[in-house]
Order: C-alpha cells, then sequence, then structure tokens
C-alpha cells in the first residue's frame, strides 16, 4: 500500500512513545541519558535532516566513548558510510513494519486479554522476567497518552504482555511478549487483534512497530497481519 506511513515517520513514532529522560546535543547528534536499556533506546541519534562528519563522530565519541549509534536506511546512509569507514561494524538491524489497523480489527475470544493503565503487576512481572526490568521499562510511564498495557490469557493463564501508545495518528507497539510456552498456539495473532481494537478506539490509523530483522517468527507473524516492511534502523558498535 502506498498510503502506508514510511520509515521516517515511523521512527519519529517510536521514539515519541519510548522517550529517552532527555537528550544532550552533541553537534548533530542527539544522545539519550541512558546508558542501560535496549539499543534503540541508548544510541546515538541523528537529528531530522542533519548532516554528520567525521569530527561530528568523533565528538559523540569523546562526550561518551562506546555509544553505539542508529541510522535510518535511506536517509541516513551517508552518516553509515562514514562510521564503517571509523572502524564501526553493524551489529543488528530492526525492521520498521506498518499496517493498516481496520483489517485487523474484529471479535476476540472471551477472557483472552484485555487493555488497561497503568500495567497490572503481572505484566511487570512477565517484562521483567524477560529481560525488562524497571529501569529498561520506565519511558512507558514518560510516554505521553493515549497508551495501554495488554495482558494475554490462552487456557486461563496469563501467557504474554504488551504496550501500545499512539503518536501522529500511528500506534507504536512495544515489549510485545508471548510465554515461550504458549507460542505456535494464536496468542501472537489475538495480541495484534487486541492492539488494533484499541488502536480504532483511539485513533490510530496505523499499526507500527520495530522488530529485529533476524526474528523471522515475530516477522512472518506480523506480515500475516497485514503489516509490511517501511525501512531499516541499523545498529554500529565502535570495534
Amino acid at each position: 500500500m502506498t498510503d502506508l506511513p514510511d520509515a521516517k515517520r515511523i521512527m519519529a513514532a517510536v521514539r515519541a512513545t519510548w522517550p529517552p529522560s532527555s537528550l544532550a546535543r552533541v553537534g548533530p547528534f542527539d544522545l539519550p541519558a541512558e546508558r542501560t536499556g535496549t539499543r534503540r533506546a541508548t544510541s546515538a541519534r541523528a537529528r531530522d535532516g542533519a548532516t554528520a562528519t567525521t569530527g561530528d563522530i568523533a565528538a559523540v565519541e569523546g562526550a561518551r566513548p562506546g555509544t553505539i549509534f542508529g541510522t535510518l536506511d535511506g536517509a541516513e546512509d551517508a552518516i553509515a558510510t562514514l562510521l564503517k569507514a571509523r572502524g564501526y561494524a553493524m551489529t543488528g538491524a530492526s525492521d520498521l513494519m506498518a499496517g493498516p489497523v481496520g483489517p485487523m480489527t474484529g471479535d476476540i475470544p472471551p477472557v483472552s486479554g484485555f487493555a488497561h493503565w497503568p500495567p497490572l503487576a503481572i505484566c511487570d512481572t512477565l517484562w521483567a522476567a524477560h529481560g525488562n526490568d524497571a529501569s529498561r521499562r520506565a519511558p512507558l510511564d514518560r510516554a505521553p497518552g493515549p497508551k495501554a498495557a495488554i495482558l494475554l490469557r490462552h487456557d486461563d493463564r496469563a501467557a504474554g504482555a504488551l504496550f501500545v501508545a499512539v503518536h501522529d495518528g500511528l500506534a507504536v507497539l512495544h515489549l510485545v511478549l508471548t510465554l515461550p510456552r504458549f507460542r505456535r498456539q494464536g496468542v501472537g495473532r489475538i495480541a495484534m487483534r487486541h492492539a488494533a481494537n484499541w488502536a480504532a478506539a483511539n485513533g490510530a490509523e496505523y499499526i507500527v512497530l520495530p522488530v529485529e530483522a533476524d526474528n523471522a517468527a515475530a516477522v512472518g507473524l506480523y506480515e500475516r497481519m497485514g503489516l509490511s516492511r517501511r525501512g531499516g534502523y541499523r545498529y554500529w558498535t565502535p570495534a
């Protein structure tokens, strides 16, 4: 679909719904205050439309040694080239995916999950048990609304959770988790239906999300639900 949001708009929504506590400006780059968390949450990011030089990269290295950089495919390829020339290696990539809300909405099996805010303790427990402790989850409290946690259930047991928030007409999914023992049982599909119904009720036209490009199972689920890859975001680690 040609009217789907592009990668630049998706990334802007991702950042708006998962905000750092503050940003420090170093030349054309912004550095999130957080030193721990996902690469996306902690990496140096170029400001919209900015150009950079090798000297700008060196300034970031001086301000915060060991910083990972993130670049948006297409829009920031020149920065990626500078990083490679300086010895940085690409150590990961996210696909930025988007799909219209409408086709994903529909009836949901009873007691298969529900949206709520603030997150129930069970959601926090599930996220923490799978690598997202309170410090890594802090951005969801800072995110402006509308927003919700969605607890997922299967066979009368907690089966997963996700966080969703709206920015610029896009419902962005974060912290998407299906417990391993409930995978390949339809929980992921029901999760997307819950998220789409909530998104439609809160004025979003599209569901968007970043997903690790090498996570074939997740990418396949999102494609089956009607999402398409709209671009990529790459991470660069100093040698």
